[in-house]
């Protein structure tokens, strides 16, 4: 039987530089390859590497910032070989993995990467790691590129390859002890349009005017318009329902078949509403014109908070650049951009890697698991101190790190698929008996909005737990159909890792209200927060928040925010608690601590003991017994000091007492006399006493005199 005959691909920009490549892997291990968008790398290095003996027995892993681009460039390279995804080209993304004995070729996103590197430290099998778009600088992708340098001191036969369309190739060389490869690209010149008016929050709403103009500038063609968010996608699709034109929606919250249909090619014309997913790692055939609103969704953390806030801003010279280039890739284009041609000159030149702006609590326990230190790990580019010791603070709240060391619940979370908040939740859930409802919670933590209308649901004293129930009758209780089956994937992938982490558990059941929301609290032990006036609250480790009045836990006197984010309103950020639970004092683990301070209305010092959760004071009561007398005497030196004239009464007798000592001191130094300062003698002074009043009664020059011995 004859063996069926490989069809030859279409030729690629990229295929001039492949045998170079090859060279200067095989000669330094490490190459850095930089080429335009649709020059064909991500397609022909892979295989090209895996068929030049490179790796061995070994696989190839390429990398992809994003599941939608590891799924296409898996089907690319298996239809270009002539096999089929899940053969010899295979890919795994979270909820969805096609791979098989006879995989060599595996497109992994570089979440997927890093998790793996956690059971598997130094990669065995694996001859090859692939690195695309390291130019989107996501916080994944700097921590594969770190480990990986890490694990090629021990392993220098693992060849790397890193691969961008933009990357200044230099600093990553150098990082790597790498060699450079430029490629050049097929492209076609795209006329630059510039509006009148420059880019702000409403520029989203102009897209359906400029993508009617493409229509027109390019009578051919598919169009391709970038807007920064889900809803600006919606609302713009609305605005050009009435074309006869199919309008597609692309970004990483739909499901896979509806960014296929978006990706896919076709002869009939089409617009593309796209987020930056289509800015880099995929490619849509056909595009003839792009509309850019110039704006995009970027999560900044602020440590000082613990909160990240989604903030709508004005994209890199480097993205709009991406952007641009998609209109010219098989014929020139047009690109309409929806702010000035002198703010584009103002424009930052790339942007800010998610490493400089990210919580970085995840990524801490997943390095600490892997076992190193991310303050001595050689980054590519550091983390701010900050960021890392609120990571390590929260992970210690966690019970994930004690003394900065892994502990036992560290090292099962890490091997979570979720935010190491959600995974305490979860191995707390597990331990109460009901880790499935747990790790709904979870999921639906991670899933915003699964209920457009909460009004619908059933009631309850908390967000998360009203949308548990509701997804016991999703159609009844109106549950959004593709989050709520992204829910149902998240929670069985939870629960099949907890259970080989874990162990199965005698029971799993449903919680009641009390263990839900003691689980609640093992995951945001910091999100406690006590309610000011009307929807404002104030957070157990600082700052306050609002919560959203559609919220169940409106009204109540204490709550666990679960959900917070926040956004930058006139000029300052405003915090937004969009899931929380109502809880009650006695849910809380209470510190308790004696205060002694002093009291200036009755100028004197009172003890109590004020019992606290965090920065919030829950109750304060006057304290029993007699007290420390060095601390009372110490409170009460400190607010004497303060006016000394007016608490110790130097009365006539007391003035000669001090003029006879300094005079005696100054001509008779061999008596050795004290400098009796009474201000200096306060801490004694007040010893054995509580108020000014009790200062003010004092003898002073029997007291200085007293101090005294027979001869002096």
């Amino acid at each position: 039987m004859r063996a069926r005959r490989r069809a030859m691909p279409a030729p690629l920009p990229i295929d001039a530089v492949l045998s170079e490549v090859l060279g200067r892997l095989r000669a330094h291990g490490a190459v850095v390859l930089v080429g335009p968008t649709g020059s064909g790398k991500t397609t022909r290095v892979p295989p090209a590497v895996l068929d030049a003996g490179i790796v061995g027995e070994g696989t190839v892993v390429v990398v992809q910032p994003r599941r939608v681009a590891a799924r296409l460039a898996a089907r690319r390279i298996a239809a270009e070989r002539g096999g089929r995804v899940g053969g010899e080209v295979g890919y795994r993304v979270r909820f969805d993995t096609r791979v098989s004995g006879a995989t060599r070729i595996e497109i992994v996103t570089e979440g997927v990467l890093v998790r793996r590197l956690l059971g598997d430290p130094f990669l065995e099998g694996v001859g090859a790691v692939v690195l695309d778009e390291l130019h989107e600088r996501s916080l994944d992708g700097d921590v594969a590129l770190a480990l990986l340098r890490e694990i090629r001191t021990l392993r220098p036969d693992l060849a790397v390859v890193v691969m961008s369309a933009t990357l200044d190739p230099a600093p990553v060389a150098d990082f790597l002890g790498a060699e450079v490869v430029q490629a050049t690209g097929r492209t076609f010149p795209v006329e630059i349009a510039y509006d009148e008016r420059p880019v702000d929050r409403d520029s989203a709403a102009r897209v359906p005017t400029a993508v009617r103009e493409a229509l027109r500038q390019a009578p051919d063609g598919h169009v391709l318009a970038f807007l920064p968010g889900v809803r600006d996608i919606e609302r713009s699709a609305d605005a050009l329902a009435d074309l006869d034109v199919p309008v597609l929606p692309l970004h990483g919250r739909l499901r896979a078949e509806a960014q296929d249909a978006a990706l896919a090619p076709s002869d009939r014309r089409k617009i593309v509403l796209a987020t930056n997913i289509a800015e880099t790692s995929v490619t849509l055939e056909g595009v003839t014109a792009v509309v850019d609103s110039g704006l995009e969704k970027a999560a900044w953390f602020d440590p000082a908070l613990g909160i990240t806030r989604l903030e709508r801003g004005p994209i890199s010279k480097a993205s709009a650049g991406q952007r641009a280039g998609r209109a010219g890739r098989t014929r020139p284009g047009w690109c309409r951009r929806l702010w000035t041609a002198a703010e584009h000159l103002r424009r930052p030149t790339a942007a800010v890697p998610e490493i400089r702006r990210s919580d970085l609590a995840e990524t801490v326990l997943l390095l600490r698991a892997w076992g190193t230190d991310p303050e001595t790990l050689a980054w590519f580019e550091a983390p701010e101190p900050a960021a890392l010791e609120r990571a390590r603070w929260l992970l210690e709240r966690l019970g994930a790190l004690d003394g900065g060391e892994l502990t036992e619940i560290g090292r099962t979370l890490a091997r979570l698929p979720v935010h190491p908040r959600l995974g305490r939740l979860v191995v707390e859930g597990h331990r109460r008996g009901f880790l499935s409802a747990a790790a709904t919670v979870a999921a639906l933590a991670e899933e915003r909005d699964s209920f457009p209308d909460p009004s619908r649901l059933p009631a309850g004293d908390g967000d998360l737990e009203r949308r548990l129930r509701g997804l016991a009758d999703p159609a009844r209780y109106g549950a959004h159909r593709g989050r709520a089956q992204r829910v149902s994937k998240a929670r069985d992938q939870l629960v099949a890792v907890a259970w080989r982490q874990l162990g199965r558990a005698d029971r799993d059941g449903s919680p009641d209200a009390e263990d839900l929301r003691a689980a609640l609290l093992t995951g945001f032990p910091d999100r406690v927060a006590r309610q000011g006036r009307g929807r404002h609250y104030k957070l157990a480790e600082g700052g306050g928040a609002e919560l959203v009045e559609e919220s169940a836990a409106v009204g109540a006197p204490w709550i666990v925010a679960v959900s917070v984010d926040a956004g930058r309103h006139r000029g300052r950020t405003v915090a937004r608690i969009r899931a929380a639970t109502r809880i009650d004092l006695e849910d809380l683990p209470v510190e308790a601590t004696e205060s002694v301070r002093f009291e200036p209305e009755r100028e004197t010092v009172v003890r109590s003991v004020v019992r606290r959760y965090g920065d919030l004071v829950l109750d304060e009561v006057p304290a029993d017994g007699p007290g420390d007398p060095d601390a009372i005497a110490g409170v009460l030196a400190a607010a004497a000091a303060a006016d000394p004239e007016r608490v110790l009464e130097v009365d006539d007798r007391a003035e000669k007492v001090l003029a006879r000592l300094a005079l005696l001191r100054a001509h008779c130094p061999e008596l050795e006399l004290p400098d009796l300062d009474p201000v200096a003698l306060l801490p004694e002074l007040c010893r054995g006493r509580r108020s000014f009043a009790d200062l003010q009664r004092i003898d002073l020059a029997g007291n200085l005199l007293g101090r005294l011995g027979w001869d002096q």
